[in-house]
């Protein structure tokens, strides 16, 4: 009885010391399809912004968790992913410390490009700057790519791995790029950035205005003719109480005179007049007595 009871004791054991193997070679087996690392020295900031975009190998079962380690002195600005093209904000937690690095974990829910920004401190000595970045190998990627900004006013420069310089056609800013592939988990690749700077200007501060063309289709313009009726029917009430304010006005005073005016017409008109010589009736408006020429007595 005893052996049986330590037989079905044993088994789940078994179970679970078969399933953490298998659990840890698939996280073990996470990998990330593309990584996009992009170096900005002094954009916004004077220290570097470190900006990363990737996604996950084809492949990759979802929803999962990975870690990516960031310099502990790093300040994590923004989590997101782009599953329509717009970058939408991801909750993370806290990232926590571990051997040296900071740990930024991350709930991947679908495939698409994630996206993650950071600022890094520069080491300068006058005039000259350098920044050493590292991909720690947290996971295999299968295509990496780096794209180092030139910031203004750098009059020279140096790369390890040496990149190639590269002109936007948009706006004219000069692009360093370098890339390489099949990265393997574990694998680390340093990337090294010197140059020299003669000012502390900032790049954004560089940055043309963009206006674009304003029409009805603006987002955030106020086209009058949405709101024309309004203001037209808003004027038409003020030009009504307008009106009645001063008819009221122009009023209030009218009907005690007219009144008295009535009254006075009526008494008048009531009042029978006759010539105290002859006794013949007047008329109201007479003065002298028609018949015999005497003035007239009126009653006051």
């Amino acid at each position: 009885m005893h052996g049986s009871f330590y037989k079905w004791l044993f088994l789940p054991l078994l179970f679970a010391l078969l399933i953490i193997p298998v659990t840890a070679n698939a996280q073990a087996g996470v990998a990330l399809d593309t990584l996009t690392v992009q170096l900005w020295p002094e954009f916004d900031q004077p220290s570097m912004l470190v900006i990363y975009d990737f996604t996950m190998a084809e492949g990759t079962s979802f929803p999962l968790n990975i870690n990516l380690r960031i310099p502990v002195e790093a300040n994590l600005i923004a989590v997101a992913y782009a599953p329509s093209g717009n970058l939408l904000n991801v909750p993370y937690p806290e990232p926590f410390e571990e051997d040296g690095w900071q740990v930024v974990t991350i709930t991947i829910d679908t495939a698409a490009i994630y996206h993650i920004e950071y600022y890094a401190p520069l080491t300068r000595s006058d005039a000259r700057r350098e920044f050493l970045y590292l991909w720690p190998g947290d996971y295999a990627v299968g295509i990496f790519n780096v794209s180092v900004k030139v910031p203004v006013d750098t009059t020279e420069y140096t790369t390890d791995p040496q990149m190639r310089e590269v002109i936007s056609a948009d706006n004219g800013h000069t692009f360093l790029e370098w890339g390489t592939s099949n990265l393997q988990a574990g694998e680390q690749l340093p990337i090294r950035l010197t140059y020299t700077k003669t000012s502390d200007r900032l790049s954004v501060s560089d940055q043309p205005l963009e206006t674009g063309t304003v029409d009805e289709s603006t987002q955030g313009r106020i086209s009058l003719s949405n709101y024309l009726p309004y203001i037209l029917a808003g004027l038409g009430i003020l030009l009504i109480l307008t009106g009645g304010l001063y008819f009221w006005q122009t009023s209030k005073g009218r009907p005690g005179p007219r009144l008295r005016h009535r009254v006075r017409e009526t008494e008048a008109v009531g009042a029978e007049i006759y010539c105290h010589q002859c006794g013949k009736r007047a008329q109201p408006a007479d003065r002298f007595c028609r018949t015999c020429g005497t003035r007239l007595r009126k009653e006051t």
